[in-house]
């Protein structure tokens, strides 16, 4: 399959994959609120913040192997393919023991720093000791044969996998907790077939697609370590930079307000994550695209990655920006006014914040990708480090001391991604021989014609219709979703693009 279809193709499942991943998870949030309660959901999140936070200590590896395997590929040099995969594989057994261990180890002493109630204290014990510490060891586990399949540049295969265990998780989950009392204990054992099923048919893929993947002692190699750690040190310290930006948000919550208040951030937060994979998906499936056009020297190819991926990833993203933006007032009403009464307003103000804070990430487009592929990370670390700190001290002062609340850790990540946006993209431009000027007008024009255009439109419908039902929600994002096919196809897109759109779908 030529490479344009394979993206395509991709990009499809993976929309495919991640609507049934959304749909599930929105359908879920009132659902488990309403079986655990909101102390109980909200100890349940902060028991996957336990194990998002272990992720930092790959020390990279997740993303460096990802692109290394997919060099190897590029050159089909199969022994260094089996010595880079044996070699993060070892690392991955050790760091995830150690880890899980630890993490099984200090289970009663954490959950008392998460200010539980008394009533709830046994079974926040139990989720980090059994759910989180097995979950860990899993975590490290799967991204070693989901980087094979990757690498290989079969998204579609990743995305049939998550896909299917997403759909068996949420059956579960509504089985177990509707059916039974079993309560987060119940959670917990779904959440864990469904990582052991995935890990399961990963292994199988991984192995279908490179049957010459060996992974055995003989393939140690310092010199496969030695890479994996150079440019894993550099994902390392992005990857705390994000734990520091974002994944502290909960912890910070509960630390002042207590679990209730993640109950008020998290289904924002989920509403946004909801549509972020949908958009990224070009973008995070062009790494492989980019390492082999850099490795091979096809410098004009690689420039127009970068165009084109972020021109077409910010006009996906303006789109669900738009939408999440002007009518999160009446979507968390309709969702969730019922759950949480009032503050079903609080949890509109988080997802505004967020609109903004994953808009100017949408305009990052296929720069981290393109920078990944030619492994030049040191700017964006030396950006990143200073404003992950900036970001942590702001959002503990605006919810500890300040009227803000829980808005108060979204904030600062929204100001710090407005300022710094414009300084990368002309970092990148410059790294892939372009500059600033033409970056601008070939990636970011358009999209902003349509957003503000799409921007107004939406404004309109929402004083026309007053959504007040999932129905009058439905015909809102019918229109508008509309509006935004025409705006990107006749504004947003240039010639070339439909034209290429165009012998796509003839092909």
């Amino acid at each position: 399959m030529q490479v344009s279809r394979r993206i395509a193709w991709n990009a499809v499942t993976n929309w495919v994959a991640m609507v049934v991943h959304a749909a599930i998870g929105l359908a879920l949030v009132p659902f488990l609120i309403g079986r655990l309660g909101r102390e109980g959901y909200g100890l349940a999140a902060l028991a996957g913040v336990v194990v998002s936070f272990t992720a930092v200590a790959d020390l990279g590896l997740r993303g460096a192997l990802s692109r290394h395997l997919a060099e190897q590929v590029a050159l089909d040099n199969t022994r260094r393919f089996n010595e880079l995969a044996s070699t993060a594989l070892a690392l991955y057994l050790a760091i995830g023991a150690a880890l899980a261990t630890a993490c099984f180890l200090v289970a009663d002493p954490l959950a008392r720093a998460f200010r539980v109630s008394d009533a709830l204290l046994p079974d926040a014990v139990f989720l980090i000791r059994w759910y989180s510490s097995v979950s860990i060891f899993l975590s490290f586990l799967l991204p070693l044969f989901g980087a094979v399949v990757i690498s290989n540049n079969r998204f579609d295969l990743r995305n049939y996998i998550v896909t299917g265990t997403s759909l068996l998780r949420g059956a579960l989950l509504f089985a177990v907790l509707g059916l039974t009392d079993t309560g987060l204990y119940g959670w917990a054992v779904v959440g864990i077939a469904s990582l052991a099923v995935q890990f399961g048919l990963l292994v199988i893929t991984a192995r279908r697609l490179w049957p010459a993947m060996e992974m055995r002692l003989r393939h140690l190699s310092w010199y496969a370590a030695k890479a994996l750690a150079s440019l894993g040190s550099s994902l390392f310290v992005l990857q705390l930079c994000g734990m520091l930006s974002v994944q502290s948000d909960p912890i910070v919550l509960t630390a002042f307000l207590g679990p209730s208040a993640v109950a008020l951030y998290e289904p924002a937060l989920a509403a946004a994550g909801a549509v972020r994979p949908v958009v990224q998906t070009l973008a995070e499936q062009l790494h492989p695209l980019a390492t082999d056009l850099h490795v091979t020297g096809r410098q004009e190819e690689l420039q127009q990655v970068l165009l084109r991926g972020t021109r077409y990833t910010l006009l996906m993203g303006v789109g669900v920006s738009v939408l999440l933006g002007v009518f999160a007032e009446p979507i968390m009403q309709v969702w969730l006014g019922r759950r949480l009464g009032p503050e079903y307003l609080v949890t509109a103000q988080v997802l505004v914040a967020w609109v903004v804070v994953d808009l100017f990430n949408y305009a990052s487009g296929s720069l981290g990708p393109v920078l990944v592929g030619m492994n030049r990370l040191k700017f964006i670390l030396w950006t990143q480090v200073p404003a992950a700190v900036v970001n942590l001290v702001a959002s503990i002062w605006l919810v500890g001391y300040t009227r803000l609340g829980v808005v108060g850790v979204v904030i600062p990540t929204a100001v710090i991604g407005i300022i710094r946006r414009p300084v990368v993209s002309v970092y990148v431009a410059r790294v892939c021989g372009l500059t600033a000027r033409r970056y601008f007008l070939e990636s970011y024009l358009r999209p902003i014609a349509v957003l503000t255009m799409l921007t107004a439109a939406a404004f309109g419908l929402r004083w026309a219709i007053g959504p007040a039902s999932w129905l009058s929600l439905g015909a809102c994002a019918a229109a508008l979703g509309v509006s935004w096919a025409g705006l990107a196809w006749g504004i947003g897109l240039t010639r070339a693009d439909r034209q290429a759109f165009r012998q796509l779908l003839r092909d």
